[in-house]
């Protein structure tokens, strides 16, 4: 049985199956399941965001919205006023984390 405070050290390989399967949008517990590891564990991990188990995690959150943003600029290109309005609101989002405004 593993402890609470015990900390699997997971492969590279395991790492791009959690982005991997972020990326499909599996939930934290279902990544769990699939790859073996204690939920809790992965949970904690996955709240950490100087764990590379959270970075690859939210890293295939994001790459799996590429597409999804990729149609919307395209949209908003062919000036479909619901598209722009996401643009803006992304872009607004941008500027405030790079300025430091971010909660």
């Amino acid at each position: 049985m593993i402890e609470d405070n015990t900390i699997i050290l997971l492969s590279d390989e395991a790492l791009q199956q959690i982005k991997h399967l972020s990326s499909l949008r599996y939930t934290i517990s279902q990544i769990a399941i699939i790859m073996m590891i204690p939920v809790d564990e992965l949970r904690r991990r996955v709240a950490n965001p100087n764990d590379d188990v959270s970075m690859a995690y939210y890293s295939g959150k994001l790459e799996s919205q590429e597409k999804y943003r990729m149609k919307v600029r395209d949209s908003a290109e062919k000036g479909c006023e619901w598209a722009i309005n996401l643009i803006e609101k992304w872009n607004q989002e941008q500027l405030e984390e790079e300025l430091g405004c971010h909660g």
